[in-house]
């Protein structure tokens, strides 16, 4: 499994355009073969932050993801806007249930 996961920052007048065209895209994306999840969510607007975690079953599925049509809209319009990212790929070797609290 691979794991996305950590943030972007953007101007904060881009986030309202931006949470609408996650939504738009979401579902498109949730229907890839190999997306297991898929979340860029607005974690603090004032600041521009947003949060992303995704999870795939591997690293093919994640770069045919990268290929998608709406994918490459979506990053053309918003890679130029991009401030920051603490955005990394994460190797995942194992998954177990959180423990009985």
């Amino acid at each position: 499994m691979i794991i996305v996961a950590g943030t972007m920052t953007f101007d904060s007048a881009l986030l309202e355009e931006f949470a609408r065209d996650v939504a738009a895209m979401r579902p498109k994306v949730l229907t890839e073969a190999g997306c297991l999840h898929y979340s860029l969510l607005v974690e603090d607007a004032a600041a521009g932050l947003v949060n992303v975690y995704e999870r795939w079953e591997s690293q093919d599925a994640l770069m045919v993801h990268f290929t998608q049509p709406w994918i490459a809209e979506f990053f053309a319009k918003y890679g130029p806007q991009l401030k920051g990212s603490t955005v990394e790929v994460f190797d995942v070797a194992g998954v177990r249930p959180l423990p009985q609290l």
